[in-house]
């Protein structure tokens, strides 16, 4: 059970590195798109509060299955548990309000 948890954690912090990398690299492609319409501002401010909870859930999330005592902070607890809640909410809003892109002929 102890190697799930460290490979656990090391996808954590993995996902927490690599996602605000690969989300701004999408979302400059995204924005340098001359045939698609530009996003609204709540929808880039959703991209935003992304890039910015999704690396603290999971960098303190996989930071505390290596290091269990790091997990009996409250603050540290709360802390994860809700980025990652804003993060599941932050990935629905995103999904429900994304744009349609235009299909090609159109």
């Amino acid at each position: 059970m102890d190697i799930l948890y460290k490979a656990g954690s090391a996808v954590l912090l993995l996902v927490g590195v690599l996602y605000p990398l690969g989300a701004i690299y999408l979302m400059m492609k995204f924005l340098t798109r001359e045939d698609f319409p530009r996003p609204s501002p709540a929808y880039m401010m959703l991209h935003f509060v992304l890039i910015a909870t999704v690396p603290l859930a999971g960098i303190l999330g996989g930071f505390a299955g290596f290091a269990p005592a790091l997990w009996q902070s409250q603050v540290i607890r709360v802390i994860v548990y809700g980025a990652g809640v804003l993060s599941v909410v932050a990935f629905a809003m995103l999904i429900v309000s994304s744009p349609r892109q235009p299909k090609r002929g159109e």
